[in-house]
């Protein structure tokens, strides 16, 4: 068994999707050929994944598993580097380059070192010859895409996205950070129609780094403190209640406690008590994806469906 807990993991402990590429790599060496959907849900069960993460599913209309999900992305991007080959559809196997790359790397396998393999680039360079290409495409060369391989394609775009993202804000100046989260506060509706926000001086600032008005005379107002910290340095109960004593010295009985990294127990069990909303790095990313703060819609597409309603009701016409 591989302790899930020392893969890769986004902050709610789910390995990232790279995370599976070691431990695939690994299970394809027990058997000499693999049904690709029993070769992921192998990995998955490899890992020992607890419960609530094993059925941690996706919020789009097809729920698929998570931890599933990620396991076949890593397959995919290990049969374009070849380390993986497909003798037949949906049939797979080790190959001989990727024997040398698991005994060389074990399970440190990145999706860095992935990508730098000769067939992965080779793939990527047709890719993009593909692309670049003025040429119709003959009806014999067309293919067929599912929406459900669109929806994994996005979910995937997605997950990474959030893994950048966290990564940039980690890098981010101290002050500048905290200006970007009183800003996804007002884009998120708390600063109201005509409160106002500001970010307190960068020293002495008594514990508290935002401050949102809801309203213009300041009746109603948000405290806020940001803590850009690395993924292992996680906030705790001190930091919450330090919290707390600069919200109770404002008089104040709300307040938002925003990391990049993740909280302990005790520290959620402590805002609970104290009104203290807490915002983790992984929730953080995602309201930053969701109101499109630091990030920015690079392209549009619709998909669309007949309208059976409309149909329908032109019956009754």
């Amino acid at each position: 068994m591989i302790d899930y807990k020392t893969l890769k993991h986004s902050e709610n402990g789910m390995p990232t999707w790279d995370a599976f590429l070691g431990p695939m790599l690994k299970i394809a060496t027990t058997k000499d050929e693999w049904i690709g959907r029993e070769l992921d849900e192998a990995v998955v069960k490899e890992i020992n994944l607890p419960e609530e993460l094993a059925n941690l599913r996706y919020a789009s209309k097809y729920h698929d598993l998570v931890a599933i999900n990620r396991a076949g992305w890593a397959l995919s991007d290990l049969k374009l580097a070849g380390l993986l080959v497909s003798s037949r559809r949906s049939i797979y196997k080790i190959s001989d380059s990727g024997k040398k790359i698991l005994n060389k790397y074990g399970l440190n396998i990145t999706r860095e070192l992935v990508h730098s393999q000769p067939a992965y680039i080779e793939h990527q360079r047709k890719l993009q010859e593909k692309n670049n290409t003025d040429e119709d495409i003959s009806e014999d060369q067309t293919f067929e895409i599912t929406e459900k391989q669109i929806s994994n394609w996005f979910d995937k775009q997605a997950s990474d996205l959030t893994e950048q993202l966290l990564a940039k804000l980690r890098s981010t100046d101290p002050y500048k950070f905290e200006h970007m989260m009183v800003q996804l506060l007002n884009q998120m509706g708390y600063k109201g129609t005509d409160g106002q926000s500001l970010v307190t001086q960068k020293s002495n600032d008594g514990g508290i780094d935002g401050i949102i008005n809801q309203d213009p005379l300041g009746l109603q107002t948000i405290y806020v403190q940001v803590k850009r910290y690395a993924e292992n340095n996680v906030v705790g109960s001190p930091e919450i209640d330090s919290f707390s004593g600069a919200l109770r010295r404002k008089r104040a009985d709300r307040g938002v406690f925003i990391t990049t990294s993740s909280f302990t127990s005790g520290a959620k069990e402590a805002a609970k008590q104290l009104n203290i909303a807490l915002v983790d790095g992984e929730m953080l990313t995602n309201l930053m994806v969701q109101y499109k703060v630091g990030v920015q819609v690079q392209q549009t597409y619709e998909l669309y469906d007949i309208d059976d309603d409309f149909f329908d009701g032109a019956r009754n016409l």
